[in-house]
């Protein structure tokens, strides 16, 4: 597995290098509220995850597949293999549906369908037997994103939204199968920046709060047990520099979650995890041309009690009005 994310790696830097950078003109008498200019440049593509918004009446699809693997955890920054060698790999398809309301107001929903997953792994010297096979729509997510400053070099975007408990958690599945979702609501809160460098590159400066309200089960058909997943924090920095017909970056990433009570007893530890996404999008998303691919790579760095988790993506993306 590490050999194929080197391979990768290598091979996205290479390409990076093999191209001219260039900024190509806005047509004449356009209007800056249409796709494919000011709104598509800081973005390449990637309009979910920077602070732009779609403009008025415009769709964006996209559909993405993400290979995950996980065989080891970080204990207070030290890499730990899990208990007996055991290690998880699930394969999930996302989908990704993004409405311009209006210029400046965007309104999302993401679908996780877990394809297939394997999880054969103690987590921080617990015990979980092997589950495997489950293959089930996860948690779904709603949002709207609300474009707050638009400058010259730098803009804000606010977003708002919630996850619906619509996976199958883990007390209701059988000992053959793995959960798809926490079972829990989560209300989502984030901040979006961009920071233009020059016409082909800008930073990418973003938070993200979600606070999970508790649930309510019966633990093995017997007493009732109140559990609440932490809350957690996150932020990231990054960097992206457009290409003819392509875009690349890299974002390093900080997330914090709260340990898990039941009963109001702490029964996970507080967690942390700083990680490298590297990015790599190909072709030139507008209306005239319908199809962007992009590729990602999630890299773990260091961390406390979190699984060390690769994450390697494939997504395709259009657009239409």
């Amino acid at each position: 597995m590490k050999k194929t994310i080197f391979f990768l790696i290598v091979t996205s830097i290479l390409i990076c290098f093999s191209v001219e950078a260039y900024s190509s003109p806005p047509p004449a008498g356009s209007s800056t509220n249409e796709f494919g200019q000011t709104l598509e440049e800081p973005a390449w593509g990637m309009i979910e995850w920077s602070s732009a918004t779609l403009p008025k009446g415009f769709w964006y699809p996209s559909f993405e597949f993400i290979y995950v693997h996980g065989e080891s955890y970080f204990a207070a920054g030290k890499e730990l293999d899990f208990p007996g060698g055991r290690d998880s790999t699930a394969y999930i398809l996302d989908a990704r549906l993004i409405y311009g309301l209006s210029n400046n107001f965007s309104l999302g929903i993401f679908i996780p369908f877990m394809l297939d997953q394997k999880v054969d792994s103690g987590m921080f010297g617990t015990n979980i037997n092997v589950i495997s096979g489950a293959s089930n729509v996860g948690d779904v997510q709603l949002w709207v994103k609300y474009h707050l400053i638009d400058r010259y070099f730098w803009s804000v975007a606010s977003q708002a939204g919630a996850t619906l408990p619509t996976g199958t958690p883990h007390n209701k599945v059988s000992s053959k199968e793995a959960a798809t979702g926490d079972g829990q609501t989560d209300l989502n809160l984030a901040l979006n920046g961009d920071i233009l460098l020059t016409e082909e590159s800008f930073i990418k400066l973003d938070t993200r709060f979600v606070y999970q309200f508790k649930r309510t089960y019966r633990h093995e058909g017997q007493k009732l047990v109140d559990e609440k997943s932490g809350n957690s924090f996150g932020a990231d920095a990054g960097f992206v520099m457009n290409f003819k017909n392509m875009g690349v970056g890299g974002t390093l990433q900080y997330d914090f979650w709260q340990g898990t009570k039941m009963n109001k007893e702490l029964v996970t530890p507080d967690s942390d995890l700083f990680n490298l996404l590297l990015q790599l999008s190909l072709g030139n998303l507008s209306p005239q041309k319908h199809g962007k691919l992009d590729f990602t790579l999630d890299l773990p760095l260091t961390g406390k009690n979190a699984s060390l988790t690769y994450r390697f993506g494939i997504s395709l993306k259009t657009i239409f009005r």
